[in-house]
């Protein structure tokens, strides 16, 4: 049997452009049309394989682009102010960390309003964790500040906030949580000497350019906006491009999926148009970090790689590609602790189970992050076993081009092993991704049990079938 070696997991990353992440997917608002228009929802609804491309552009892609502009606008904007005031001219280290801090309240203000207060709880009841840590009343202090912000999350989730409030800040809120989990681990690891002095630590978790959206950066990568900007001539490029691709995500997310593919479809077909709808919104939020992180004098590189989820070789690559940032804060801080202690599988259960919970209190999610925890180690085992047996090159991760198997990738069995094993994982993809449509009110303040289980059972739990087959043939193999 082949070892198992969650190295084969790792993404090549760049640790001086560590930073990054991912947050929730942008939530659309709903547009309201002309007054001149009775169109009645719930008794006569039009889809939008029924418009023309004139009316779904006038009714559909003028009001997306327009309303995320208007929401948008503030955060790019102040990010370029942030650059400018402390990249261009030189102010003392202490200015800059004010300067980051301000710039991240007001673009945090001007999206979410009083919700900005649950933001400053967390950080409170974060910072103080670390304080405490580090005058003893804490083991180490990665694990005790990780405990401490979960406990407050979940007390906020089922006591104190409003659900739809909640729901709505749930991104913002895991990206602080990552920045100081991130903090009390590199203390312990002695990547950071000293713990950051307060107004430092405030500049870092509410920078303007990964406040909302993310993505997640380490405290070292954040440190940057200290040294004098390297202007380069391609920034700006690079920055228009990117934008130009999230707002094509965003449309193609929001208008043309449903335009394209109609309800006509078959179960799966609908199925794989969700999914495929919610993944586009997750490429624009990822691209849009990207944008706000440069605009910031931030460079955190790749936040997410859509190619490698629409075309996967495995759904480890998935999992990696969906946020290269989270699943390297993950490997670092979670999975590498839970290993030493654990095992493979129930370290990476453990890593799955931590990231739900950051995700909060959601069996939506919950059930879908264990769902791939289970699949990636079923998948991975399985293809090592098949690559041992036929001594080819058909793993998870692609194989380097000096490996010892017989069967290059190149070769016919490999190419259609690979190609079997990259159909199923856009079967489970639009499998999993099915509950995360826009069409259901449960969507403000997060989705139940219920409207989970029921969506999995209308595909008669397929996916889940198909998976147990494959544990089955990796146990007798």
């Amino acid at each position: 049997m082949a070892e198992l070696s969650y190295e084969e997991y790792e993404y090549d990353y760049d640790q001086d452009a560590d930073g990054m992440e991912y947050v929730d997917y942008y939530d659309e608002d709903v547009y309201e049309l002309p007054e001149g228009n009775s169109w009645e929802q719930e008794e006569e609804e039009e889809v939008a394989s029924q418009f023309t491309l004139s009316e779904l552009y006038e009714y559909c892609v003028v009001p997306t682009v327009s309303d995320s502009s208007r929401h948008l606008y503030n955060l790019l904007v102040w990010s370029a102010v942030f650059l400018l005031m402390t990249r261009v001219v030189r102010p003392p280290a202490w200015l800059v960390h004010l300067a980051s801090a301000a710039c991240g309240c007001v673009v945090a203000w001007d999206m979410f309003g009083l919700r900005t207060g649950y933001m400053a709880c967390l950080a409170g009841v974060g910072g103080l964790a670390l304080v405490l840590s580090h005058f003893g009343f804490g083991c180490r202090r990665g694990p005790w500040t990780c405990g401490v912000c979960v406990v407050f999350l979940i007390f906020c989730e089922l006591w104190w906030a409003d659900p739809v409030d909640w729901h709505s800040i749930r991104g913002p809120q895991m990206i602080l949580l990552m920045k100081m989990v991130s903090v009390g681990y590199d203390l312990d690891s002695a990547a950071l000497y000293s713990p950051p002095n307060p107004l430092a630590m405030a500049g870092y978790l509410m920078n303007p350019g990964t406040v909302v959206f993310g993505p997640w950066l380490s405290f070292s990568s954040y440190q940057k906006v200290l040294q004098p900007l390297s202007w380069n001539v391609w920034m700006v490029p690079a920055v228009l491009v990117r934008l130009a691709t999230c707002v094509i995500f965003l449309l193609v997310s929001t208008c043309y999926t449903s335009w394209v593919l109609p309800d006509s479809l078959s179960r799966w077909g609908i199925a794989y148009r969700d999914a495929l709808s919610f993944r586009f919104s997750h490429y624009f939020v990822s691209y849009l970090s990207e944008v706000s992180a440069l605009l910031a004098g931030l460079d955190v590189g790749r936040v997410a790689r859509p190619h490698q989820v629409e075309m996967p070789r495995s759904l480890v690559e998935v999992v990696i590609s969906w946020n290269v940032p989270m699943h390297h804060w993950l490997k670092t801080y979670v999975f590498k602790t839970a290993r030493n202690h654990l095992g493979i599988f129930c370290a990476l259960l453990f890593t799955y189970s931590m990231s739900s919970l950051f995700h909060g209190l959601n069996f939506q999610l919950a059930a879908v992050l264990l769902s791939l925890g289970f699949y990636t180690f079923v998948e991975y085992s399985l293809r090592a076993k098949l690559a041992s047996v036929f001594n080819a090159c058909i793993l998870a991760r692609a194989c380097p081009d000096n490996c010892s198997h017989k069967l290059k990738a190149w070769s016919w069995f490999s190419l259609s092993t690979n190609l079997v094993f990259g159909a199923l994982t856009v079967f489970h993809l639009a499998y999993l991704g099915i509950m995360f449509d826009s069409s259901s009110q449960q969507q403000e303040e997060g989705y139940s049990m219920s409207h989970t289980l029921n969506k999995w059972s209308s595909l008669n739990y397929a996916s889940h079938w198909v998976m147990f087959v494959c544990y089955v043939m990796y146990s007798v193999i």
